[in-house]
């Protein structure tokens, strides 16, 4: 009697070891999905033209001054405040206090602060 039991939990272990899918099998699986060709789509995103994402503006308004390669901020409230560069790729957040914030150390070139085109020199 004591046998037959030890023979039933051997054979309910060996089918559910079998049974059981391993995990180098799914993860094939997946590889295979994604390396299809028919639902691959590469999207080539054009140097000249930017990317047609909406750009986030901040949450309060700000006036935007720009002094030499020193860009003037004056802020009512403290917040966050997106920059992004000439591509419409989010270069940098910058944390905005109450009044007068000064932020310098970007690269020459061309931002977009509040969707407000920034040239530094």
């Amino acid at each position: 009697m004591r046998k037959t039991s030890i023979q039933r939990i051997c054979l309910l272990l060996l089918a559910a070891v079998l049974c059981w899918p391993a995990e180098g099998a799914i993860r094939k699986r997946k590889i295979r999905e994604r390396r299809n060709p028919d639902t691959l789509i590469v999207a080539m995103p054009s140097p000249e033209m930017p990317v047609s994402r909406k750009m986030n503006t901040s949450a309060f308004p700000v006036q935007i001054s720009v002094t030499g390669r020193v860009v003037q901020i004056q802020s009512d409230r403290n917040q966050l405040l997106p920059i992004y560069n000439q591509n419409g790729v989010l270069y940098l957040t910058a944390r905005l206090n109450k009044g007068t914030n000064w932020l310098g150390g970007l690269p020459r070139g061309r931002y977009f602060i509040n969707n407000r085109p920034i040239t530094i020199n």
